[in-house]
């Protein structure tokens, strides 16, 4: 934790730091002396690590009082220091040696709980980790990292440089002005560099991935210029693309810390690298106040994920924002479900659907409320006027009703809405009629949602068998809203939110079954067929983990009463052998032809071409049914690479694998939705 608000008086330090990387015994040498602009005679307390052996504290070259205890190192003075600068010296040693797990199941927690961690694969230091002593506060740094030779060292700020020295390498770094906690990478590291401007760009890559860096120079190029353009000039001295030694996807102040597997993915450059980039300005630019909410996954998820999508094309921008209902309604609404102002930060697929998908969804709504250029234009005044600042959802609000003449009360009952309370809106149409006129056709009826109510400003779509639309804004509130349309031409179609405009709650109907509706399953049942080793069972283990089930049992198929599923999602690993458990796949999509060792879907997926597959569909009742099967022929590792990476696919129904790498995927069509009236003719 950090140290307690009452040093923020000492809002002003410039750390001169060194620190000695042994990666033999894990640990850190660390002196620090720190400049502090008139302290007074108040107590100053640092953050360090926990278990630091604290060598010497003094203060202007004497020795000074001090006390540590569970990671907070409080210094008192001797004297008064009003009106002058004091330099406080502070030398520890410390020990980081989390345990990292190199090829985690599931990534929903993207920190996997490490904090610190300094080995010979590489080091691993959050700010949280007490790496060096931090103070609530503005503070600048001069950096200087020592590590065997080769280990180079990497941080916020700008990079002076390199140099080799016997055994040793050091590492030099400067960061100016910085409120945000700072973070520490090292490692065996090639060294590439290019420009956007005057934006200095960097890869710190392994030397088995060397080859991309030539690629991440060019896409970082190109987000630079892109987010430079859209929220005002990039903020800090440089930008790097850091390569980790286990997999993560963090964005910190000027630079961005991917794993190995994940830099090598090859949409990682036009997507994660994106996101993180942005963050450059929401979250590492403007700071988000945690104690009203984190509004910054949202915004940059909208800014970059989605943003990059409707660029393409305004059908895959729809297509993103339904995915956003889908995961919430799956991962979120039954059972994860919380008020948006309490998120914090990402730690399981529910939190996930909530603080990025719903919060980025918001953003999409203000952007509908108030228009393009008053939404574009109010994140480019709050970057250039909150940069470094803590800021808060409303904050945020001020500027948007300001910038668009938003009224007051009705921008607060908006926020207020969304933030504050779970939930989302659940709509249908209801009343529906077409009533010959003199000029045409007049469609009417009325939109009915249950409680809780929300206030929503809607559109409703009226098509004729042409294809012409026609639409109309609707206002909604309470239980039920009326509405009438004119057209000239006989109607054929009438669509409430035609295009996914609406943070709501889907229908059951409307939602597909796939991999994340087993992550958000209540109520799962895994079943490890009598075709299946129990040798294999492994494989199974590591799945379920990924679907955020790791402590759900395996149940052999001798074993399963069928009571035991009756009415409960089952999730099968192996073709089941028994004639009664195989009436769960009556059940399934007629395409799919399946047996102990041999699959095909369609004409494109088979055990031919594909060593495993999985699938997930939904039968009787609404429950799930959901089969990994791999073939005789598939070995162990290609069973392991597929039971890893089905989480990565959770927007889809059906997966095949050969080798541990994907060849087919898809979703089923959702069904009819409450919110779609077709006119009979």
């Amino acid at each position: 934790m950090l140290a307690a608000d009452n040093n923020a008086l000492a809002a002003v330090s410039r750390h001169d730091l060194s620190v000695e990387l042994n990666l033999e015994s894990h640990s850190a040498l660390v002196r620090d002396q720190v400049s502090i602009d008139d302290w007074g005679n108040r107590e100053l307390k640092f953050s360090v690590a926990q278990g630091a052996d604290i060598r010497s504290v003094s203060i202007g070259g004497a020795g000074a009082s001090y006390a540590f205890h569970s990671g907070e190192l409080t210094i008192w003075p001797d004297r008064s220091f009003s009106g002058k600068t004091i330099t406080v010296d502070i030398s520890y040693l410390a020990v980081f040696n989390d345990q990292v797990e190199s090829a985690p199941a599931s990534f929903d927690n993207p920190g996997f709980g490490v904090e610190g961690t300094i080995s010979d694969k590489g080091v691993f230091l959050l700010p949280e980790s007490g790496w060096y002593p931090r103070i609530v506060g503005l503070s600048s740094f001069k950096i200087k990292v020592t590590a065997p030779r080769g280990v180079y060292a990497v941080t916020a700020g700008e990079f002076l440089g390199n140099t080799d020295e016997d055994k040793h390498s050091v590492s030099s770094w400067k960061i100016d002005g910085l409120r945000h906690g700072i973070s520490l990478s090292a490692g065996r590291y090639s060294i590439r560099s290019g420009k956007e401007g005057k934006v200095p760009l960097y890869t710190f890559f392994f030397p088995e991935s060397d080859d991309l860096s030539d690629t991440y120079i060019k896409a970082s190029s190109s987000h630079v210029a892109f987010y430079s353009s859209l929220h005002g000039p990039y903020g800090f001295p440089k930008f790097a693309a850091v390569e980790n030694f286990f997999p993560t996807g963090y964005g910190f102040p000027s630079y961005t810390l991917l794993g190995t597997q994940v830099l090598r993915l090859p949409f990682i450059p036009q997507t994660s690298l994106r996101h993180e980039i942005a963050h450059c300005w929401w979250g590492n630019g403007v700071l988000v106040d945690y104690n009203a909410g984190n509004w910054c996954e949202g915004l940059t998820t909208y800014v970059a994920d989605y943003l990059s999508r409707e660029i393409a094309s305004s059908k895959e921008g729809q297509d993103y924002r339904r995915q956003i209902l889908r995961e919430f309604a799956t991962l979120a609404s039954s059972h994860g479900d919380f008020p948006l102002i309490r998120f914090a930060a990402r730690t399981d697929p529910a939190t996930k659907a909530v603080g990025y998908g719903k919060a980025a969804f918001v953003f999409h709504m203000i952007r509908k409320k108030i228009g393009d250029d008053s939404f574009w234009n109010s994140l480019m005044r709050i970057y250039s006027q909150r940069f470094q600042m803590l800021t808060s959802w409303e904050d945020f609000r001020k500027v948007f009703a300001s910038e668009n003449r938003w009224n007051e009360r009705e921008s607060k009952r908006f926020f207020d809405q969304w933030l504050l309370r779970e939930g989302a809106p659940k709509l249908k149409l209801q009343n529906v009629t077409a009533k010959k006129i003199a000029a045409g056709w007049r469609v009417s009826g009325t939109v009915v949602q249950t409680t809780p109510y929300f206030d929503l400003d809607a559109k409703v779509a009226l098509f004729d068998p042409t294809g012409e639309r026609i639409d109309k804004d609707v206002k909604i509130s309470g239980q039920s809203s009326q509405f009438a349309i004119d057209s000239r031409s006989e109607p054929q179609k009438l669509v409430l939110d035609p295009d996914t405009d609406l943070f709501r709650l889907l229908y059951p109907e409307e939602i597909p079954a796939t991999v994340n509706s087993l992550k958000g399953s209540k109520d799962l049942v895994a079943v490890l067929s009598a075709a299946i080793p129990a040798a294999a069972a492994s494989h199974f283990e590591v799945l379920l983990a990924g679907l955020n089930k790791p402590h759900t049992q395996i149940i052999p198929e001798k074993d399963i009463n069928l009571n035991q599923i009756a009415n409960k999602d089952v999730l099968f690993f192996g073709f089941p052998q028994s004639g009664k458990l195989r009436e769960r796949f009556s059940a399934a999509p007629p395409e799919l032809k399946v047996s102990s060792d041999k699959f095909s879907l369609g004409d494109s997926v088979s055990s031919e071409n594909s060593d495993c597959l999985f699938i997930v569909f939904t039968g009787p009742g609404n429950n799930l049914t959901a089969l990994f099967v791999p073939t005789s022929r598939a070995g162990s590792d290609s069973v392991s690479a597929a039971a890893r990476k089905i989480t990565h696919y959770g927007q889809y129904s059906y997966l095949a694998f050969a080798a541990g790498t994907n060849t087919a995927k898809g979703i089923w069509t959702a069904g009819k939705s409450p919110l779609v009236h077709e006119f009979k003719r």
